[in-house]
């Protein structure tokens, strides 16, 4: 028994050993306690909760926020870059041959209307074509007796007013038949079109389509409407406190109320040179450089004109936190400050380390914010730009444990 009880002994004496840190450990992991100290200031995350929390890093960006005069207005079209279509004389849509949205080319046919008066439009031009001819040979025939004295001069002057009355009315006959789009060679050769076209004057998209099939249409009725959107630009309106600052060539830049991510820039080509009355404004013309992204006339724009080029360092707003009154961004700790804070030899190439740094604002536009941190910091450094809300959640839900997550 007394056998038994010393390796009882024995057993117990040895496990308490292995449970005690050795001097040298012991130091080992003080060390380790010096190097990466528990901080509040810290968030420790992995690849897992970068993901969930969709954190994005990014840098800062340097973008012109607290020079500029604040407008609104909508996308335009130079008269000359739209049009409304119509047909001269009245008719039933025959054909439609275009839908809204359609890429048409000028002189593309959009549309037939057929009525009884264009045939007899045709018939009379014939017919006043013909007679044409014949008193224009009477009418060389006398003017060459008349030269030579055998015709009298009442005779020729008849015959010469019965030609120039014939000559107009052909030309008359022949314009309105152009207005109708009707070819006069066809005609000429005895087709005669019972239908006529209605044509697209310019390049463009149909914007509107405002007839059906068999639907009647009076003269200068709109028929369809077509924009040449290459030529769009911004009409802004510019108040009166304002105006001192906006000047020809200044940049602009606008998003649209329902796309606000989407930011487009322009130039002014031309400010106005009257006031509208109420309220008291000038109108401002912009071309824009990057026309992408579905911009139509009619548009509502928010825009801000660069009245001048000095540069900010600014952030997205979803980078910034407020807390106790202060306002922080996050930095990720390069990889090599984080691996020498840890040299017990463990891996840690899954963790992102990110310290709260404090930061002072300057003016917010365009969802961005000027970013004036409480120390330099490197030209290289990664920020948070997306999510740093809930970097400042984690660590507030983890500063029981010092902020150190695993």
């Amino acid at each position: 028994m007394n056998q038994r009880y010393k390796l009882i002994i024995g057993a117990l004496l040895l496990c308490f050993g292995c449970g005690q840190p050795t001097t040298e450990d012991a130091h080992a992991h003080e060390d380790a306690h010096d190097h990466a100290p528990a901080n509040e200031e810290e968030v420790h995350l992995v690849q897992q909760q970068m993901d969930v929390m969709d954190i994005q890093l990014g840098k800062f960006q340097s973008l012109n926020l607290s020079t500029t005069v604040k407008s609104n207005g909508q996308l335009e079209l130079p008269p000359q870059n739209k049009a409304s279509l119509s047909t001269v004389m009245g008719g039933r849509v025959k054909a439609i041959q275009v839908l809204e949205g359609d890429y048409v080319s000028k002189g593309q046919t959009l549309a037939l209307i057929e009525h009884p008066n264009f045939v007899e439009l045709q018939e009379q031009y014939m017919t006043a074509k013909s007679k044409l001819v014949f008193l224009e040979q009477d009418y060389e025939r006398k003017k060459t007796l008349h030269a030579d004295s055998i015709s009298a001069a009442k005779t020729f002057q008849q015959a010469e007013a019965g030609y120039r009355s014939a000559l107009a009315n052909v030309n008359g006959l022949k314009a309105k038949l152009q207005l109708l789009n009707i070819n006069l060679e066809k005609v000429e050769q005895g087709e005669f079109l019972s239908a006529i076209p209605v044509r697209s004057p310019i390049n463009g998209y149909v914007r509107l389509v405002e007839v059906n099939i068999g639907k009647y249409v009076q003269p200068e009725q709109e028929m369809f409407e077509i924009v040449d959107n290459e030529h769009i630009h911004i009409d802004l309106r510019v108040y009166e406190k304002d105006m001192g600052k906006v000047k020809h060539g200044q940049k602009v830049i606008f998003s649209l109320p329902n796309n606000p991510d989407s930011v487009f820039q322009g130039s002014i080509f031309a400010v106005g040179k009257a006031f509208e009355q109420e309220p008291k404004a000038v109108s401002v013309h912009a071309e824009i450089e990057n026309k992408t992204g579905g911009l139509l006339p009619g548009m509502y724009v928010d825009a801000r004109i660069v009245t001048n080029e000095q540069q900010v360092q600014a952030l997205p707003n979803d980078a910034i936190v407020n807390d106790g009154g202060l306002n922080y961004i996050f930095v990720l700790k390069p990889r090599s400050v984080q691996d020498h804070a840890h040299e017990d030899g463990a891996t840690h190439d899954n963790e992102f380390v990110f310290r709260k740094i404090e930061v002072n604002l300057g003016a917010t536009d365009i969802g961005f914010t000027e970013v004036v941190p409480a120390y330099n910091l490197p030209d290289h450094v990664q920020i948070v730009t997306k999510g740093a809300f809930y970097l400042l959640a984690e660590m507030k839900k983890g500063q029981g444990g010092h902020g150190h997550h695993h």
